[in-house]
C-alpha cells in the first residue's frame, strides 16, 4: 500500500536533482531570461583545485629555495671556530670524526650528546644557549630528527625547531638531518623549511652501514657522513674551513659531555 507521502518525497527527490543539475550546468537561457549558475560546483571543486595549486606552490618555492641555496657561491669563512655539535645518540661518533677536522681547521671543539632526545627536549630546555656560553660557540651544528621519524604529522614539532633555531641567534648553523632507515612522513621536509636556507644537510637517502639494531650508523660510516657533510659545506649558507684531517694530526680529544635520556 502507498503511503500518503509517496508523491511528496518523489517531488522533492525531483526537484533536488533538477537543482544540482543546474548547479553544475552553465548559465541557462530561456528566452530573455536567464538562469545564473548556482556556486555548489565551486563550493565543491574548486576549493580543492585551489587547495592543490596552493600545496604545488609551496612545493615549488620550497625546490626554488634550495636551488638558489645552492647556486650561491659563499666566500668560505676562514677564520678560527668554536664548534658545538649537539644532538641525539647519533652524535658520538658524529662528534668522534668533526673533532679531527676541527683540529685540522684550527677550530676549538665540544659536543653534547643527550640519548633519546628529539627537538621537543632541545626547544623546550634552556641547554642549548647554556652551551653555546659556556663553550663560547660561534658555529653550531645539530643532530636531531632520528627519534621523530615516526610522527604522521611533523608541523606539530616544527614550534620546537623554531625554538632550538632561537637558541642559537644569529650563528651560523647546520642541521644534519636524521639518517633515515625507513621513510618519514616529511619530518625531513618540515625541518629544512624551518632551517635558513643552505643550513640543512640531508641525509635521507644516503646508504649507511649500522649496528645490530639497524638504526644507528657505524662509527666507520658516521665518519664518512661527515666526511660528506665536509664536501658539502662549501655549499651551505656559512661555509667554514674544514679541510680533510691528515693522518699526522695525532691524538683528537672529542670533548663529548654526555645527557641522560631521563634528563630534562
Amino acid at each position: 500500500m502507498k503511503s500518503k507521502y509517496t508523491s511528496l518525497w518523489l517531488l522533492l527527490s525531483t526537484a533536488m536533482i533538477v537543482i544540482l543539475l543546474i548547479a553544475f550546468a552553465d548559465d541557462i537561457s530561456i528566452g530573455g531570461w536567464t538562469i545564473k549558475k548556482a556556486p555548489y560546483h565551486d563550493a565543491l571543486l574548486v576549493d580543492k583545485e585551489a587547495e592543490a595549486r596552493e600545496v604545488a606552490i609551496a612545493d615549488s618555492i620550497q625546490t626554488l629555495r634550495r636551488e638558489e641555496a645552492e647556486k650561491k657561491v659563499v666566500k668560505v669563512d676562514s677564520t678560527q671556530q668554536s664548534i658545538l655539535l649537539i644532538g641525539d645518540s647519533m652524535t658520538m661518533n658524529l662528534a668522534l670524526r668533526l673533532a679531527m677536522y676541527a683540529k685540522q681547521n684550527g677550530h676549538t671543539f665540544h659536543a653534547v650528546n643527550w640519548d633519546s632526545s628529539n627537538t621537543i627536549k632541545w626547544g623546550k630546555s634552556n641547554h642549548l644557549a647554556e652551551f653555546i656560553e659556556e663553550y663560547g660557540a660561534t658555529y653550531v651544528f645539530i643532530s636531531l630528527g632520528a627519534n621523530e621519524l615516526y610522527l604522521k604529522n611533523p608541523e606539530t614539532h616544527k614550534q620546537y625547531v623554531e625554538m632550538i633555531l632561537a637558541q642559537i641567534g644569529d650563528r651560523p648553523y647546520v642541521w644534519i638531518g636524521p639518517p633515515n632507515w625507513k621513510e618519514d612522513a616529511g619530518v625531513n621536509d618540515m625541518i629544512e623549511s624551518t632551517c635558513l636556507p643552505g643550513s640543512f644537510f640531508r641525509s635521507a637517502g644516503m646508504t649507511f652501514a649500522r649496528k645490530k639494531d639497524g638504526i644507528h650508523p657505524t662509527r666507520e660510516a658516521s665518519a664518512l657522513w661527515i666526511d660528506s657533510i665536509a664536501r658539502w659545506m662549501p655549499k651551505s649558507s656559512h661555509p667554514i674551513l674544514l679541510d680533510f684531517p691528515s693522518d699526522s694530526i695525532g691524538k683528537v680529544n672529542a670533548n663529548i659531555k654526555f645527557l641522560k635520556a631521563t634528563d630534562k
